[in-house]
């Protein structure tokens, strides 16, 4: 009963998350992304589209109501350090 109750669970969130629109911003770099992954993905993803030109700050700021940085940042806004981010997209900073 525990594993079925675990599978059901991890189905609900795969469903709620399925499709949110996301902005992420980090200093320079800002992207809109639709999507059914995870912050953390799509904010991996976010870094893969940055360029020469990109200034990265500390923290990836990502929200479903707007760009968010350090000053507009709601307790909802979901903050994920730069150096997270960039790990889990194989980059060594």
């Amino acid at each position: 009963m525990f594993k079925v109750t675990i599978a059901i669970a991890l189905l609900v969130e795969r469903a709620v998350a399925a499709m949110c629109k996301y902005y992420i911003k980090s200093n320079t770099l800002e992207l809109i992304y639709s999507t059914d992954k995870t912050p953390l993905e799509a904010a991996v993803v976010a870094l893969g589209e940055t360029n020469k030109f990109d200034v990265l700050d500390e923290y990836f700021y990502i929200d479903e109501r707007g760009m968010k940085d350090y000053a507009t940042a709601k307790p909802d806004t979901i903050v994920i350090p730069t150096k997270l981010v960039a790990a889990e997209a194989g980059w060594t900073m």
